[in-house]
């Protein structure tokens, strides 16, 4: 998850973006047996829903059988695979796998990245998500690899950052509630997110993230794979809140609901832009486009500093697409 492409000056949007998208914006009230959180947040209800972006059924295939490199080489140097028979234990002088440790460990990465399919489908429908766009996201923050990227400072499957702690804490308030019961002995918050004192958004964004730190010394791998079910359940959580937020950006940008001016599934891009580089950096963009009638005018409008978000795209419609 992004908002490591930020620029100072994108940051200080962001805050000020915090309090404009929260202040005397109701979250939008999701019934029961009704469309999803972000079906209504777009606007208007769609006409039609491409494939990618159907809500996940109970049978819904989500199996795959992709190459993961990465993947790969956390498995032979957690030694979940024994990569004595390949030069090197698999693995070249910079910790990635080498031509044999990819060949030797082929097998366990197509288990490992259906492995959490189950609980894909589970959180994907009752947050009435696209099961294949969570797995999509999956797929490119972490290659399904569960543990702590503490050189990027992004934590569980989805590599979430501080910053998309935030996102979740002020967008989705039961989930926020629930964190604040964790850390108040069982109290309820009775100030929103955004209006508390530093330290304590500091402590509720420490427990979103330690829910999700699946490093295990003691467990096999060094993971602990509840802990990578718990990262889809908080994953699912922040797309529903990435969807809130982009509607409010685009209003702000453009005065007009996002089913206005795009399409659902430049709707879905946006959103999945904004949970990879930002509310600063898609604010920015839509206000630079003038008339965003598609994503491809808007992603050409990303800044320097921002440009990530337009590849984020590419690379998760990369795992969608056969």
């Amino acid at each position: 998850m992004a908002s490591r492409a930020w620029s100072s000056i994108i940051r200080f949007l962001v805050v000020v973006l915090t309090v404009m998208t929260t202040v005397s914006w109701n979250v939008l009230p999701v019934k029961a047996n009704s469309w999803g959180t972000c079906q209504i947040a777009y606007g208007l209800t769609p006409t039609s829903i491409p494939d990618w972006l159907m809500p996940a059924e109970e049978n819904t295939d989500l199996t795959t059988a992709n190459r993961y490199d990465i993947l790969a080489a956390k498995l032979l140097s957690s030694g979940l695979i024994d990569g004595s028979t390949c030069p090197a234990n698999g693995l070249n002088l910079d910790g990635s796998a080498n031509g044999c440790g990819i060949e030797l460990a082929k097998d366990q990465v197509i288990v490992w990245q259906n492995r959490y399919d189950p609980m894909i489908l589970t959180y994907s429908r009752s947050n009435d998500l696209p099961a294949k766009v969570v797995k999509a996201v999956i797929a490119v923050e972490s290659q399904f690899w569960p543990a702590a990227n503490w050189t990027r400072g992004e934590i569980g499957l989805g590599q979430m950052t501080g910053y998309g702690a935030d996102l979740v804490l002020m967008w989705r308030p039961e989930y926020y509630q629930s964190i604040c019961r964790q850390a108040f002995g069982g109290k309820s918050c009775s100030t929103q997110y955004q209006f508390l004192d530093s330290p304590t958004q500091l402590l509720l964004r420490g427990l979103v993230l330690k829910e999700i730190e699946a490093t295990c010394p003691n467990c096999p791998g060094g993971v602990d794979l509840e802990k990578g079910n718990q990262a889809i359940r908080v994953l699912t959580e922040t797309l529903n809140a990435s969807c809130l937020q982009s509607t409010r950006i685009f209003n702000l940008a453009t005065g007009k609901q996002p089913a206005a001016f795009l399409s659902y599934d430049d709707y879905w891009r946006l959103v999945l832009a904004n949970y990879h580089a930002g509310a600063g950096c898609v604010y920015q963009a839509l206000r630079k486009t003038g008339n965003p009638n598609n994503w491809n005018s808007i992603a050409a409008n990303f800044s320097s500093g921002c440009a990530s978000g337009a590849e984020y795209i590419r690379r998760i419609e990369g795992q969608i697409k056969p």
